[in-house]
């Protein structure tokens, strides 16, 4: 089956669908619109019958045979039925049809007050200890129905091959850019990521496809490059400690340390190297993760809760720093990953204390739907490049260049807005703001 066929199928296709489901939804509705009036038609008859006789006599027993009779038409019957269930009195439509009620019908209308039965509507009058059911004709409506039936399909068969004629005459037209797509492809498969791809102004699906292409071959280079510098990055922050513990095990193999003390301290400083590079694949591995897409496990969180294991985690900052953890009066829960929430903090918390000056105030709060940590330390010039992997304003700190990345990419995963405020010397503010919150 060629291209030109399937699209062809396909916009036919989806055309009669689509005005099948509006013709459906018509019908539904006039059918509904029928009923109320139906309804409303036999309230308007009904009603100054019942107060003319309820004027003259108090007790229903007395005229509920007469009233059944004089609302009675070609379009209306009635049926008087007793406390017990009975049928008292029953009056056919004036052409002479009698409806046939039997006892199912009759718990029905005990039941509703008004609705459709068989091929009859009625509604329901409660009356002492009677209840007039009157009965109107479906047939006006059925009639209706299948006029807007023969109708809706007439002209959707006369629509359908119009537009199937217009679309012969045109789809060659919208189909010459595949050509153009289809060489742009076999290049990319091909491996040559440099292609370019001209940008178009066409504004219909073709135009945006080929745009589509030139934005996303556009990103895949900005994703290759990125891999490129997250490798070099990562080889970076590795070769160092390998090349350390490398050289120091050659120097143990050849027995240069014959000093025991010499010896332990050694192994001590290849432990702390070793440490450094289980860090390092930690938080690549948690990355991945955050990135990867994986569902994340949420639920209401409480806040003073993750205050009081980061206020405990962290005391040991408060003997060189005014650390402070502001619990609220009012707890607040929020819909998110327990553990991701916990660790996006703690990095906020220990950059803020290896950013300041001993003797800075740290505060970790929640004010406004936000989340904040706040400090008086040396500030941030790029506030936007210190989200980057790897990136490190300050080369005078030990670190990856990985914390505040973890921290967008546990704030993105939560769809929640991360915003960094911030002047050299000053201090930095970073707040995470949630979407929303529910009081304890």
């Amino acid at each position: 089956m060629s291209v030109k066929f399937k699209l062809l199928l396909f916009f036919v296709s989806a055309y009669v669908i689509s005005m099948l489901s509006v013709a459906l939804f018509t019908l539904t509705a006039v059918k509904e619109l029928l009923l109320n009036y139906t309804y409303d038609y036999m309230e308007y008859q009904i009603k100054p019958a019942i107060e003319f006789y309820k004027n003259l006599h108090a007790n229903p027993s007395r005229y509920i045979n007469l009233l059944a009779s004089d609302v009675v038409s070609r379009d209306i019957a009635s049926v008087v039925i007793d406390k017990k269930g009975n049928i008292k009195h029953k009056e056919s439509f004036l052409d002479g049809e009698d409806p046939q009620i039997t006892l199912e019908d009759i718990k029905f209308f005990l039941n509703n007050k008004k609705g459709v039965l068989n091929e009859y509507t009625f509604i329901v009058k409660d009356l002492g200890d009677y209840k007039l059911v009157l009965l109107g004709k479906m047939e006006r409506i059925e009639s209706i129905q299948k006029k807007l039936v023969t109708f809706i399909t007439l002209f959707t068969l006369f629509i359908s091959l119009l537009i199937a004629l217009t679309l012969m005459i045109f789809i060659r037209r919208m189909l010459k850019p595949l050509g153009y797509l289809t060489s742009i492809s076999m290049e990319v498969y091909r491996g040559n990521m440099g292609v370019k791809v001209e940008k178009s102004d066409s504004k219909d699906e073709f135009g945006v496809l080929q745009n589509a292409y030139r934005d996303m071959l556009g990103k895949l280079q900005k994703t290759f490059d990125w891999q490129k510098d997250f490798i070099a990055g990562m080889a970076h922050e590795l070769k160092t400690p390998l090349t350390y513990i490398k050289g120091q095990l050659e120097l143990i193999s050849m027995g240069i340390y014959k000093d025991e003390a010499r010896l332990g301290e050694v192994i001590k400083n290849m432990s702390i190297q070793v440490n450094k590079m289980e860090r390092l694949i930690n938080h690549l591995v948690l990355l991945m993760r955050l990135e990867s897409g994986i569902p994340l496990r949420l639920s209401p969180v409480s806040l003073n809760e993750i205050f009081v294991e980061i206020d405990e985690e962290y005391e040991f900052i408060k003997r060189t720093h005014n650390f402070r953890v502001e619990y609220l009066i009012q707890d607040v829960k929020i819909l998110a990953d327990r553990d991701y929430m916990k660790i996006a903090l703690g990095n906020l918390v220990e950059n803020s204390y290896k950013y300041t000056q001993e003797g800075g105030t740290i505060r970790l709060y929640y004010s406004d739907g936000c989340l904040i940590v706040e400090d008086n330390g040396r500030g941030i010039k790029d506030t936007q490049k210190v989200f980057e992997r790897f990136y490190r304003e300050a080369q005078d700190k030990e670190g990856f260049g990985l914390g505040l990345s973890i921290v967008k990419a546990i704030a993105d995963a939560h769809h929640f807005k991360l915003s960094i405020e911030s002047k050299v010397g000053h201090g930095t503010k970073i707040s995470l703001c949630t979407k929303g919150d529910f009081p304890n």
